[in-house]
């Protein structure tokens, strides 16, 4: 980069703010992918639609939203970050007043879909830059950060079908999307005010890959659609793996994403960097944060079911009783971020998380309707604090496996993977409580669901961590006044991380 001190000579109370302003952008971007949900039924009877038209409500977003993550992360490597997220955040929210004025449910897809197309950058690139003003030598603030990150999340997850529900009730669906507006437009004034511009030493060599990332692009789109149509039920019913609509997205989606392989090992200036995909380390860490998600996802998903059809309660009940899970992952993103900065090795902290996930996803095989509900919160708690790892340490991880010129790269990456993993892991959900042969989902159908999906993924993520080469974090306690180096792992074990 070409001003490293740019970030570091910001005043902190002038840090905090853009900090602030950046996690508003990621809440928006999480609040909006599940807003939704919720107002549904009141959308299609003031607009019109059927069952169909769920389907791609929800995955018109999802689409977008995945899709342009990749593309983000690596054009921010080449030509800044700042300029990118404040385009991105300006056709969320040009997306978000078309929704808000759609007055058809076609309108209103394709209007979403505008909406994720923006909200790919906020995520990803807030991540980034809070990493930028956050890095290892500032310990304390990284920390905080990263449990303010991880408070955003959930409360994005938890406060979205709240949200909609509350407005779809009493003062109308529409305001589910206009309320993005003061907080983007907030956000995107401190943003453009307040944070400097830090760009790469010069410009990129080499045309603009643009047949990779039209093949990404739609690859991704075709096999994120086949996980969506698998992984959503109608009327109780999912289609099989082997549904045509499921199966030929699929394969054309893989299709596409191997065309893209020999494309961009032939472009001068790749979307999708292979050298980064020779070490070890990194795509270790994809990898298990792909399995992170696959053992997470149905549990969020599949217990509301049981606490609300098996054991008779309410909705508002059944979310206080996921509080366990949601407070494990507070606690353990917290407790990762402070045991990495505090000893420098991130590969054991990992491993716990990973070890807690199997184990506490695998013991719901024994979840019963009369299973007391202190031993489902024991059994929550254990899988939150396992999962925790994945949304704080996993991050960390990846953008210190590799130099700084593909942080932004690097963070996409990881984003993407766990966005595929978690449709991955609610489509193989689905295909399991599918073969109950139950009208209704019953306690042992969602345990054992839960049990063989959670337990299987959590055992690969463990095995592909097993895999990495320890990442030493360079912080200020370690290397007291000494600059957090470009790439956080040493040349030799960089090296050596390449071989087969």
């Amino acid at each position: 980069m070409s001003g490293p001190d740019t970030y570091e000579a910001l005043p902190p109370h002038r840090r905090t703010l853009v900090t602030l302003a950046l996690l508003g952008c990621a809440f928006l971007a999480m609040l909006d992918g599940t807003v939704v949900g919720t107002a549904l039924p009141r959308i299609v009877e003031r607009i019109g639609g059927g069952d169909s038209w769920y389907v791609w409500l929800v995955t018109a977003y999802l689409l977008t939203s995945s899709v342009s993550v990749p593309v983000y992360g690596r054009f921010s490597d080449l030509y800044g970050r700042r300029r990118l997220l404040i385009g991105g955040l300006a056709v969320f929210l040009v997306g978000s007043v078309a929704c808000g004025l759609s007055a058809s449910m076609p309108a209103l897809i394709l209007s979403r879909a505008l909406q994720g197309l923006g909200a790919g950058s906020l995520l990803t690139l807030g991540m980034a830059l809070v990493r930028d003003l956050h890095p290892p030598s500032r310990p304390q603030g990284l920390i905080r950060m990263q449990t303010a990150m991880a408070a955003m999340m959930i409360l994005g997850m938890v406060g979205g079908p709240l949200l909609g529900g509350v407005l779809a009730d009493h003062v109308g669906w529409r305001w589910a999307f206009w309320l993005n507006l003061p907080l983007g437009l907030a956000a995107g004034a401190v943003i453009a005010l307040a944070l400097p511009d830090r760009r790469p030493v010069g410009p990129p060599s080499g045309r603009l890959d643009v047949a990779g990332v039209l093949l990404l692009a739609a690859g991704l789109a075709l096999a994120l659609t086949g996980l969506s149509l698998k992984g959503n039920a109608t009327a109780g019913h999912a289609p099989s793996w082997t549904d045509p609509a499921v199966l030929g997205c699929l394969l054309g989606g893989l299709a596409l994403l191997a065309t893209l392989v020999p494309v961009e090992r032939r472009a001068a200036v790749p979307v999708l960097p292979p050298r980064l995909f020779r070490h070890r380390t990194y795509t270790a860490l994809l990898t298990a944060g792909f399995f992170f998600q696959v053992a997470a996802v149905p549990v969020g998903i599949f217990l509301p079911l049981y606490f609300q059809h098996v054991r008779g309660h309410s909705a508002t009940a059944s979310g206080l009783l996921l509080l366990p899970l949601l407070i494990g992952m507070t606690l353990g993103n917290r407790l990762t971020a402070a045991t990495v900065l505090r000893s420098g090795h991130v590969k054991p902290v990992l491993l716990i998380g990973a070890g807690l996930l199997t184990a506490g996803t695998a013991a719901f095989v024994a979840l019963r309707a009369t299973t007391p509900l202190a031993l489902t919160s024991v059994l929550l708690l254990f899988v939150g604090l396992g999962a925790g790892p994945a949304m704080g340490g996993l991050t960390i991880a990846t953008q210190n496996a590799v130099s700084r010129a593909d942080m932004g790269t690097a963070t996409a990456g990881s984003a993407l993977t766990k966005q595929i993993g978690g449709a991955v892991g609610l489509a193989c959900a689905q295909s399991l409580i599918g073969h109950s042969g139950a009208a209704a989902p019953t306690a042992t159908a969602i345990g054992s669901t839960v049990a063989w999906n959670g337990g299987a993924a959590g055992l690969l993520a463990l095995g592909a961590l097993l895999l990495m080469r320890d990442i030493p974090i360079a912080t200020a306690g370690k290397r007291p006044g000494a600059p957090t180096p470009p790439p956080a792992v040493s040349a030799a074990a960089r090296k050596a991380d390449q071989r087969p």
